[in-house]
């Protein structure tokens, strides 16, 4: 599957649909270019996934409802960027190989943005007239509000994340987890295809899990790659969950957790979803194999399993 054409055709409808307003270039800024697009992916290849239709043409429909929850998913990824960003949370200055929105604009602007964002992600999503509209809207609001995201993002900045491994994890179940599920189920729950509540209740518990997974491997994973380097910050040192007394509990949860995801890939026959989350882990698996001598002289971990589980996924 050609992956670069689709992250290229979701990038396309971004572009229609990020808010036409004199704060436009703002918008822009913050949204273009969507980076590995993920989440926006992982909506049109479950969608794809179940449909009787395998053929992607979807995609090049600027008014099919699939690709307006894609560019829902990633505006609202974009919302939690431009805030994560700000002075006040994580104080980044770049982005995506860019000055972050409020060092190239400012910060008034890049948290107006952000809050703009948000509310277009909603607004994108209510142009699905399918008949679960009303399941997406309650779930999109339950996982990306007050209890999913932002209390991760709490757990996160208050620092409750670094005391222990269960509260890392729920952390990165909160914050990274939840748009993913959300990305997934919009994708299953798009399909118009009658099934008996059974099935539907069955899937849809399923692809919970799957997301679930995804979200908490890709956070461990990403954590794990910022010790390819030589020499590691203080910074690093002092928050990466590898190189504390949780190393090894989080070596065996992103094993189960690959396990659980290649488990459901089969299980469901998703074969668009699993080129999609191979292309990613592929790159992963690069990374690690290609830093395994500092990863292991900073962390003592065996990186073997984790490279065998996610090659096994990507063949």
């Amino acid at each position: 599957m050609d992956i670069e054409k689709i992250v290229k055709n979701i990038e396309f409808h971004l572009e229609l649909v990020i808010p036409k307003h004199p704060f436009s270039e703002v918008y822009r800024y913050g949204v273009l270019p969507p980076g590995k697009a993920f989440r926006p992916q992982l909506v049109a290849a479950i969608f794809n996934d179940y449909s009787e239709n395998k053929d992607l043409s979807f995609l090049d429909n600027s008014h099919s409802p699939v690709n307006y929850l894609a560019s829902a998913v990633e505006l609202h990824h974009a919302y939690t960027l431009l805030h994560d960003d700000l002075p006040s949370m994580d104080d980044d200055n770049e982005r995506r190989g860019k000055a972050s929105t409020h060092i190239k604009y400012n910060e008034w602007k890049a948290l107006l943005a952000g809050d703009g964002l948000q509310t277009a992600s909603f607004a994108l999503l209510s142009k699905f007239n399918g008949k679960n509209l009303s399941l997406m809207l309650k779930f999109f609001s339950w996982a990306l509000g007050p209890k999913g995201l932002i209390q991760g993002q709490y757990l996160d900045l208050s620092e409750e994340m670094t005391k222990g491994i269960d509260q890392l994890i729920l952390t990165h179940q909160y914050k990274t987890a939840r748009l993913i599920q959300a990305s997934i189920l919009l994708g299953f729950w798009a399909n118009e295809k009658e099934r008996p509540k059974e099935e539907f209740y069955r899937i849809s518990k399923e692809l919970f899990r799957l997301g679930h997974c995804v979200g908490v491997v890709f956070q461990l994973l990403d954590d794990l790659t910022e010790l390819v380097d030589n020499e590691l910050t203080q910074h690093e040192i002092a928050v990466n969950p590898w190189l504390t007394n949780n190393s090894e509990k989080c070596f065996e949860e992103i094993l189960t957790d690959l396990e659980k995801i290649e488990s459901i890939i089969h299980k469901e026959n998703l074969a668009t979803t699993k080129s999609v989350l191979s292309n990613y882990f592929g790159k992963i698996e690069r990374l690690l194999t290609n830093g395994e001598d500092n990863i292991v002289k900073h962390s003592k971990v065996d990186l073997v399993p984790v490279i065998s589980l996610l090659n096994r996924i990507n063949r």
